[in-house]
């Protein structure tokens, strides 16, 4: 069974490649807790958040599921770095939250940790919030950590 988040659309989580490539089918390639939990901090805040805007004539293409052709990926194969993320394997996302800087909602995650299903990581000092399901094993609902 796919699913599918009640708050976005496929196209704010995937990069243009995918989409073109694999259409609807793009959900089987995400973690489903994490469109879980981003559809739950979508219902719980209350407020629009941006992942990618692409599909809307925006620029933002690559803070969901990222491909091979990604320009980011694309660099770090050029320059010789193995580059293993969470938004190559389905487990991670970028996002702005209309009207809050990113240290407002990592505080606000952070207070809130006992509303999120699973355990998850947010990227600390980046002015958004980068959010992923890398299990740490430390028994922390919420982990920070500096990439």
């Amino acid at each position: 069974m796919i699913l599918k988040p009640d708050n976005f659309d496929l196209q704010e989580l995937v990069c243009p490649d995918v989409f073109k490539q694999y259409g609807e089918f793009a959900w089987n390639f995400f973690d489903p807790r994490l469109l879980i939990t981003i559809d739950r901090i979508r219902t719980k805040l209350n407020k629009r958040i941006f992942v990618n805007n692409w599909a809307d004539g925006g620029s933002l293409d690559e803070r969901g599921l990222r491909c091979i052709k990604c320009k980011l990926v694309q660099a770090k194969i050029e320059s010789g770095k193995l580059y293993e993320s969470a938004h190559l394997l389905g487990k991670g996302v970028d996002f702005d939250v209309e009207g809050l800087l990113a240290e407002e909602v990592r505080l606000w995650i952070a207070a809130n940790k006992n509303v999120w299903p699973y355990p998850i990581r947010l990227e600390r000092d980046v002015n958004w919030i980068h959010l992923d399901l890398f299990d740490m094993d430390n028994g922390q609902k919420v982990y920070l950590f500096k990439a």
